[in-house]
Order: C-alpha cells, then sequence, then structure tokens
C-alpha cells in the first residue's frame, strides 16, 4: 500500500485506507463495508480523531480571553490572581437588631437578678430566609440591666463562625487552603489567624510585613476558598514546627442574607443567652426583637464577568491613590451598580449608587421601589469607608469623601407600531418589565444612549414592529418653566395688554438650552455625581403632572403612545 503524503488530509487517508482493505478483501472473496470488523475499526479511528479536534479546540478557546464567550471562571480567576488582584468573595449582610422588653415579661420572676449575658459570636436565626446570623457586640459578652421598658441594640452579620487547626512546620512561605463546597463562601473581610493562642495581623501582601511581624496574607485562593501564607523571617515571622495555627472565618451566604422584611419576633436564638444566677433563659420570650438598621450589604462573589474585564488593569499596586483606584475597589465589592470618583480641589469625591437588586423585595421593580433605595445613608456611607480602608493602604496626601448621587428624574415617551394580533396590556407589561431590568443594573458611564433602548426592546419584545423614544428630563423642564413664571409674574405687574412675545428674556436665559438630553441624538447625559431615575412626581414646562405611580391614569414615568397596529404576515 502506498499512501499520498503530498495531499495529506485525514479524509484522504481514510480513503486510501478503505481502497486498500476493499482491494485486500476482494482478494480473499470477502465483501467488505463499515460493518465489517475493520471497517467499525476504522470508524471508531474517525470518530476519536474528530472529538479530540473537537476537544483541542474548546480547550484552546476557553484559555483565549479576548474570546467574548471565554468564561472558564477557575482559569480567569486565576490570571487575576496571578495578575495581582484579589477576587472579592462573598460579603456578609450587616445590620443592628433592636432588643425591647416585652410589657408582658414579669423581669424579677422571669430573669434572676434582672440580668442578661449575651456572648459574643452567639447564632441567632432567621425564621423568614431560615439563614443563620452571628451577634456581633465587639466583646466577649455584655450585660444588661433589666428594667420596665428597658432596650438595647445587638450588631450582627450574617454567617457562621467555623475554624479550621493546621499544624505549623517551620518553613519559610508555609502556605494553607480552606475552602467551602455548596453555596457557601469564605467571607471576604471576617477572617482571624491564631498561631499558638496569639492573633495575628492580617495584611494584604508579604511585602507590607515587617521582619519578624507577627502577621501573615490572607487572599482568595487558586481553588476556592482562601489561602494563609505565612512569611520568612524577613517579612514576616515563621511558625514552629508543631505550631498550633487557628483559622477563624465566617462562612457567608451572600446576598441572600439581605433581609427586606421587618416582621417583629421573626427571629430563633441559637446559643445560650444566662441570667443573673448563670440560668439559661430565652430571650425571644421575654423581649421584641426588631431590626433597627437595614440588614443589607450582602453580597456574592465577585462577578467572573467583572474579574475578566478588570484584567488588563490589575497590578499589584495597593495604593488608593486615583480616582480610578478608589471606583475599582468599590465596583469590585458587587454591592453597587453605578460608581464614579473624580477629583476637585485636592479631594476625591465617590459618588456610589447601591445595587437595588440586593435591597428589593421579589414583590418589588424598578418603578415601585421606594426611592430612598437609591440613596445612601450614613451608615452605608460608614460601611464604604471602612471597606475601603480594609482594602488597601489609602494615600496619606490624599483625601476622599463618599456621597450619595444626586438624583435626576426623566420621563419616557415611547411610540410603536404592534402586531394586530398582540394586546397593549401585554406590550406594556413586557417594556416596563424590560426598562426595569436595565435601569437596575445601570453601571457607571455618563450617557444612555436612545438607541439602546430602541434595540433592547426591539430585541425582547416580539409584539412590537416598530418604535421610537423620547426623554423627556425634570432638569430640563424646571429650567424653561422658570423662565416661564417669571414672564408670567411680569405680565401680572404691568396693566398694558402686552403679550409674552412683548416680554424680553432674561439675559442669562438660553430658550435653546437642553439640559440632561444630548440636543443632538436624544440621549440621557448626566455628570459623574448624578444618577438618572425614570421616576414621576414632578411637572413640565407647560404644567403637565408626570406621575410616579407607573399604573396611574394619565401621564406618568413611561407613556406608551399606540401608532398604529401591522399585520404580523406583512412582516
Amino acid at each position: 500500500m502506498s499512501l499520498d503524503f503530498v495531499g495529506l488530509t485525514f479524509d484522504g487517508i481514510k480513503a486510501d485506507v478503505e481502497y486498500f482493505l476493499g482491494q485486500e478483501h476482494n482478494k480473499g472473496n470477502i465483501l467488505y463495508s463499515k460493518a465489517s470488523p475493520y471497517g467499525q475499526i476504522l470508524s471508531v479511528l474517525e470518530n476519536m480523531h474528530q472529538l479530540s479536534f473537537l476537544y483541542l479546540k474548546n480547550s484552546l478557546n476557553q484559555f483565549d480571553l479576548g474570546d467574548a464567550s471565554s468564561l472558564n471562571k477557575r482559569y480567569i480567576r486565576n490570571a487575576a490572581i496571578s495578575t495581582g488582584h484579589n477576587p472579592s468573595r462573598a460579603t456578609s449582610s450587616t445590620g443592628t437588631l433592636k432588643m425591647t422588653i416585652k410589657s408582658s415579661s414579669d423581669i424579677e420572676e422571669d430573669i434572676s437578678g434582672s440580668k442578661i449575658t449575651i456572648f459574643n459570636r452567639s447564632g441567632i436565626k432567621n425564621k423568614s430566609n431560615s439563614l443563620e446570623y452571628i451577634m456581633n457586640i465587639g466583646s466577649e459578652k455584655t450585660t444588661h440591666n433589666i428594667t420596665p421598658n428597658y432596650s438595647f441594640f445587638v450588631p450582627i452579620i450574617q454567617g457562621k463562625w467555623k475554624t479550621i487547626i493546621f499544624t505549623g512546620t517551620d518553613d519559610n512561605y508555609q502556605s494553607f487552603q480552606v475552602s467551602e463546597q455548596g453555596n457557601t463562601d469564605v467571607e471576604n473581610f471576617n477572617v482571624e489567624v491564631v498561631v499558638d493562642g496569639n492573633l495575628w495581623e492580617v495584611k494584604n501582601h508579604l511585602y507590607e510585613m515587617l521582619p519578624d511581624e507577627k502577621a501573615c496574607v490572607v487572599r482568595t485562593g487558586y481553588n476556592g476558598g482562601i489561602d494563609i501564607i505565612f512569611g520568612n523571617g524577613g517579612f514576616g515571622s515563621v511558625p514552629g514546627i508543631a505550631s498550633i495555627i487557628e483559622v477563624n472565618y465566617i462562612i457567608s451566604n451572600g446576598s441572600d442574607g439581605n433581609l427586606f422584611s421587618k416582621s417583629i419576633n421573626d427571629w430563633v436564638i441559637l446559643d445560650d443567652v444566662i441570667d443573673g444566677s448563670g440560668q439559661v433563659v430565652d430571650i425571644t420570650d421575654l423581649f421584641d426583637i426588631t431590626i433597627f438598621t437595614d440588614i443589607n450589604f450582602g453580597a456574592d462573589a465577585e462577578n467572573i464577568l467583572f474579574t475578566k474585564n478588570i484584567l488588563p488593569i490589575a497590578s499589584n499596586n495597593y495604593v488608593l491613590a486615583l480616582p480610578q483606584q478608589y471606583a475599582y475597589y468599590i465596583k469590585r465589592l458587587g454591592v453597587f451598580t453605578h460608581v464614579n470618583a473624580y477629583e476637585e480641589n485636592g479631594t476625591i469625591f465617590v459618588t456610589v449608587t447601591p445595587n437595588v437588586n440586593l435591597f428589593k423585595d421579589s414583590n418589588s421593580d424598578y418603578f415601585t421601589i421606594d426611592i430612598d433605595a437609591f440613596i445612601l445613608d450614613d451608615i452605608e456611607k460608614a460601611k464604604i469607608d471602612q471597606y475601603l480602608k480594609s482594602s488597601g493602604t489609602i494615600q496619606l496626601t490624599r483625601k476622599y469623601k463618599i456621597i450619595t448621587p444626586k438624583l435626576s428624574y426623566y420621563a419616557i415617551n415611547i411610540s410603536y407600531i404592534s402586531y394586530s394580533d398582540a394586546t397593549d396590556d401585554s406590550i406594556r407589561s413586557q417594556v416596563l418589565s424590560t426598562l426595569s431590568d436595565y435601569f437596575l443594573d445601570l453601571g457607571s458611564g455618563n450617557r444612555i444612549p436612545r438607541s439602546e433602548l430602541v434595540r433592547l426592546i426591539s430585541t425582547n419584545i416580539k409584539d412590537i414592529h416598530s418604535l421610537d423614544i423620547q426623554f423627556i428630563s425634570k432638569k430640563n423642564e424646571d429650567y424653561h418653566l422658570e423662565q416661564k413664571k417669571r414672564v408670567e409674574n411680569k405680565l401680572k405687574n404691568l396693566e398694558s395688554n402686552l403679550s409674552t412675545t412683548d416680554i424680553k428674556d432674561d439675559p442669562n436665559y438660553n430658550r435653546n438650552k437642553v439640559l440632561g438630553i444630548d440636543p443632538i441624538m436624544g440621549d440621557i447625559l448626566f455628570d459623574p455625581n448624578e444618577i438618572p431615575l425614570i421616576r414621576g412626581g414632578w411637572k413640565d414646562r407647560n404644567g403637565n403632572m408626570y406621575s410616579d405611580a407607573i399604573d396611574s391614569l394619565g401621564l406618568k414615568s413611561v407613556n406608551m403612545i399606540k401608532k398604529g397596529t401591522i399585520d404580523r404576515k406583512n412582516k
């Protein structure tokens, strides 16, 4: 048998082999076919060859980070770690409970010594979501002297403390791995490392540790969970041989731990609370338990798309100096959708919008959620400040300030032509759902393209033949309304029959000025300290009221204007 190696292809080789087998079978007066033993062997070899090339192609594609469809979580995360990025793990929600003695409780009878003692890290379970939380009182224990109408506050954090023990080897750069299975994750901030009973400080990098300093590095691990890394004596101390290394950490359920319901007495105490005589008491029988500050800011582990996108800018520089670095560290937390940072007069201003998806219940959407969900309160600002200080080294010569964004209100008019077999209610419901998902996930930037919403609605809603979108800006309407009021006030003070056209405009007024909207493209424009909201509750320059109730009659934040129908067959 001779093979043609000049035009070597798999199909050519297969054809040559089949010809050879056919010739050899004919010599023995045997019919050759694909069902013959050699034919079946050749078919198996062909399939194995095809599968090997398919496997090779898929293997190459998953390592091609330039491919938009390449989302191999482990490879992307490990590539980010190699460049110096430390992917964020799940973050536990935090808040405060208020406990008030019930009026029906007999203090002297039910509480020995009229005292109760609560121990730090005691467990408490929420009945609504069945998740565990931890009483984070900040000291080993706290004792309360109970009197009528007495109340006290307990900070809590979602999750459960867990401990793993390792043994030191006296080697340089000792490292130990901790991982969790299922929907839980090692919490991003609450990790303690205790060596022979002494708490060691957690640092971001080996080079941050002083010679023989009792410190270590805790980072997101290559295989998930966390890696605990010790130094070499020159950078950090070395745990001795047979030393006991205790790693305490919280296992977190991330965003599932955010609580939206503020039901009273929705808790079960899991650990002991004792009275003045040391007897265990059930404080759920004696106290009314309410949520005093929102239990929120819980977030899942860093989104793999975010990790992939920051790969080109990740580095080993842990100094927070530039506005972009502040925005980067806050955005990676996963609790915020809109993060902008800019510098004015030597101060970096960071404007942040919470990820409303984490703080709304399942029955709410973008148009019905309380407007306060888009605004940071002082407690939330304090949490961001604490996160920044724990995530990197803040440059001493830099000042920063966390600010809540200025809310800019808009309405949307959608003119559309639908197919004749579609119902208006169905179209409106689909449009509102599409817009709600889009604006709930609004990221950073300074523009909302009109064309993007047209494309999004056209793609998602098959009952619409064609449409057009126009934005109305409250800021713009207010500007022109003020001039209109000035003209009307001047007319009231004049005794002549002058018309509005006879009165000159204010020299500072520009009748062609457009605020909040691109005058050419019609896109929404906003500043770094703003967040655009599609909400009502305001009037335009002509006195037309845009209601904030999305299902109300008349004008509202989203107005559907039907221009006609077309038969689907004529598409």
